[in-house]
């Protein structure tokens, strides 16, 4: 068995027994409760890669949390880029905000893991649990909510650069042709013929 299964195979069995990963490293500079029932925190420092157990319900709270602070990161890194309007190069930032982006990588994988170890632990936990159930799911979502954030991130910086691709091929097309054929249109969809400028 590989070692990534094994770790989707531990994150299962914490899941069946009400306990969800989160990303270690994304609690660094954080303390996190360990319990509701203790006044204990936790604070862990260089743990790239690895997680951290806590309660589901409050690890399914602190990764809604934390996409949730990813999001308020994307919308200042638009406003920025609105200010600034040129691309956004890692290479040229500071090491701390390449590496910090780098992480976001290792983030969108370690997701992936959790949503797939919900899964795995969805099959062990019987229909007749259903609050365990439920509570798995919502973990897995929140789980989903922070990758598609992150990637909402990369995406974006990459929306910054001028396409990779791209052509300078003329099209073979006239303004006048491109003006009839939205005019037939139009016409076949029973709106008033369009003005051109």
């Amino acid at each position: 068995m590989s070692s990534k299964k094994n770790k989707i195979s531990s994150m299962a069995a914490a899941l069946a027994v009400a306990l969800a990963p989160v990303p270690a490293s994304s609690i660094v500079h954080h303390d996190v409760p360990i319990s509701r029932y203790s006044t204990s925190t936790l604070s862990l420092q260089d743990v790239k890669d690895s997680v951290a157990y806590l309660p589901i319900d409050e690890a399914t709270s602190y990764m809604l949390n934390l996409a949730e602070r990813m999001k308020l990161h994307r919308a200042n890194l638009r406003v920025e880029w609105e200010e600034k309007q040129i691309p956004i190069i890692l290479k040229n930032q500071k090491k701390e905000t390449q590496e910090g982006f780098e992480s976001l990588y290792r983030h969108i994988a370690v997701c992936a893991s959790f949503v797939e170890a919900a899964r795995v632990a969805l099959k062990s936990v019987p229909e007749s649990n259903a609050k365990l159930r439920k509570e798995i799911v919502a973990f897995a979502r929140s789980a989903a909510a922070l990758r598609y954030t992150i990637e909402d991130i990369l995406s974006f910086i990459e929306s910054t650069h001028v396409p990779k691709k791209t052509s300078d091929a003329d099209l073979g097309v006239t303004a006048d042709q491109v003006h009839a054929l939205i005019r037939s249109e139009h016409k076949k969809l029973g709106l008033e013929d369009p003005t051109f400028h």
